[in-house]
């Protein structure tokens, strides 16, 4: 028969997780809405205090390597984003958010590792692919010292992107990265078709002007 005693210093323990989660919960909030102006030394103290409050909170221990990663300490948010993977490594946001400060960090390779993780454990993840295969295109060291990009790498941000596209045909964004990929493979037939669909696509809608003037000025230059 479980004691009294027992009982009450169970119900002790769960009121206080909880009272911990409501001040990790108020605390992320504030530090969110901190974040989002770009005030990350604001910020910065709330999400400590969110993440003290409940370590095992993996959106607070994100919010706060975001705030390390506007304040430029790139060393803390990796730290702070590797706890988070600790906690659930099947949880994406942390491993996006650590690959975005590698790229901050023009650690590309390392970027692209956490990505591949990230659609791995998501292969559905739209937003991965497209992130994936701008990275792809990013220039690094290569094997014999020099700094550029691989054609394994452009083939890689051609399938990932290809796949956003076919996915999402309405989607800019992969529409746009994947017209760069195949300009930057050489493929030319395919870069105008890709550019004049987006072209097309961003015509139809008057905040789009700016990347339809884009995708006009690359038809010209591929003629």
């Amino acid at each position: 028969m479980r004691s009294p005693l027992l009982a009450i210093t169970l119900m002790m323990v769960l009121a206080a997780c909880g009272d911990g989660g409501k001040k990790s919960d108020a605390h992320l909030a504030a530090g969110q809405a901190l974040l989002d102006q770009g005030k990350y030394d604001a910020a910065l103290p709330e999400l400590q205090r969110a993440v003290e409050a409940n370590k095992d909170s993996i959106p607070a221990q994100v919010a706060l390597g975001n705030a390390y990663r506007g304040l430029k300490r790139y060393d803390d948010a990796l730290a702070t984003f590797r706890v988070a993977k600790k906690i659930d490594r099947y949880v994406i946001a942390p491993h996006i958010a650590s690959a975005l400060t590698r790229v901050e960090t023009g650690q590309i390779e390392m970027a692209i590792d956490e990505l591949n993780h990230v659609i791995e454990l998501d292969p559905k993840n739209l937003q991965t692919k497209i992130l994936l295969g701008r990275v792809s295109m990013m220039p690094y060291r290569q094997p014999d010292g020099t700094i550029g990009i691989s054609k394994a790498s452009l083939e890689r941000a051609e399938m990932n992107l290809e796949v956003a596209a076919q996915a999402a045909p309405n989607n800019l964004e992969a529409k746009r990265e994947l017209a760069l990929a195949y300009e930057k493979l050489g493929k030319k037939p395919e870069a105008v078709t890709t550019w004049t669909a987006l072209r097309d696509l961003a015509a139809k809608a008057p905040e789009n002007e700016k990347i339809a003037a884009e995708a006009a000025a690359a038809i010209d230059r591929l003629k």
